[in-house]
């Protein structure tokens, strides 16, 4: 998975994930941000995944869920849930940057790499 860190005019920062993985990039954008605090939650739980001390986590967040296993990452966005059966023939569900799945090293990097862009020191 390729990724792309950067700041918009008003010093925002902004992930872009590669094609099939766009979800991710939006997540890490829209719900963590620089939210020290729970960037060191996600690492917790990371390292509680790897070390096989729990099965899996749940984050909700206000646009995106994700879910860790020990093996995979997944986010998905609360309108990919939005009733199918609504859509007109004129629509296309079009999901790719509504969910995406990595494996929980690749998250895991996607993480430290976000932490260091953004400026934030990792706690001991």
């Amino acid at each position: 998975m390729d990724y792309e860190f950067s700041t918009d005019p008003s010093g925002n920062h902004v992930a872009r994930c590669s094609m099939g993985h766009e979800a991710l990039g939006s997540w890490l954008t829209a719900e963590i941000g620089t939210n020290h605090r729970l960037i060191s939650t996600l690492f917790e739980a990371v390292q509680r995944l790897q070390q096989r001390q729990a099965w899996e986590f749940q984050l909700e967040g206000t646009e995106y869920a994700l879910e860790l296993t020990r093996d995979e990452a997944i986010v998905r966005a609360h309108s990919l849930f939005a009733d199918a059966d609504e859509l007109t023939d004129a629509q296309d569900y079009y999901d790719a940057e509504s969910l995406a799945q990595c494996g929980l090293e690749d998250f895991a990097e996607l993480l430290h790499d976000w932490r260091q862009f953004i400026g934030i020191e990792p706690t001991a």
